[in-house]
């Protein structure tokens, strides 16, 4: 009698099936098992999507909170100016914005100069360039093992080549 699921009918041993009936069976238990495991996938993204989802509302709303407290804050300090200096409203609401002027201009330069520092992908272009060079049979692929200077060199300056003529 065979009492594994899926092993065929019961009261039916495995010597009395065919090879066919015994890969017919095996084929259908694979693909039950990859059914249910795409299910269970699912199941499983579908979870953590809805977390996901709750984590960026939670975010949004502290956004736009945080948003309404820097607006708040900044009339506070314009306020306070006004009344602690003999300066008019005008000007301490002005000072109160060039303030804010003068921070987003110094995160602007940050942002400036880390996009200059970035080189971009190197290596992945250099290897590229390196495989088209040996697709158009221009230079020699390396061989397994071989890290001599001189095929480096050889690459580099095929690799050189190709880039000029583009």
């Amino acid at each position: 009698m065979v009492d594994k699921p899926g092993a065929g009918e019961p009261g039916v041993s495995s010597a009395d099936r065919t090879l066919g009936e015994l890969v017919s069976d095996a084929t259908g238990n694979l693909s039950r098992l990859v059914r249910l495991e795409i299910e269970l996938a699912k199941a499983e993204a579908k979870a953590e999507a809805t977390k996901a989802g709750k984590g960026i509302a939670g975010f949004a709303v502290f956004a736009v909170l945080a948003h309404i407290f820097v607006i708040l804050l900044s009339v506070t300090a314009a306020f306070a100016l006004y009344e602690l200096t003999p300066l008019p409203g005008w000007a301490s609401f002005g000072i109160v914005t060039l303030a804010y002027l003068l921070i987003a201009l110094a995160f602007a330069l940050f942002g400036v100069l880390s996009f200059r520092k970035m080189r971009g992908l190197e290596r992945t272009s250099l290897t590229m360039t390196r495989l088209r060079a040996i697709l158009r049979r221009e230079i020699r692929p390396p061989r397994p093992g071989d890290t001599s200077v001189a095929t480096a060199a050889t690459a580099q300056s095929a690799a050189t080549a190709v880039t000029r003529r583009r």
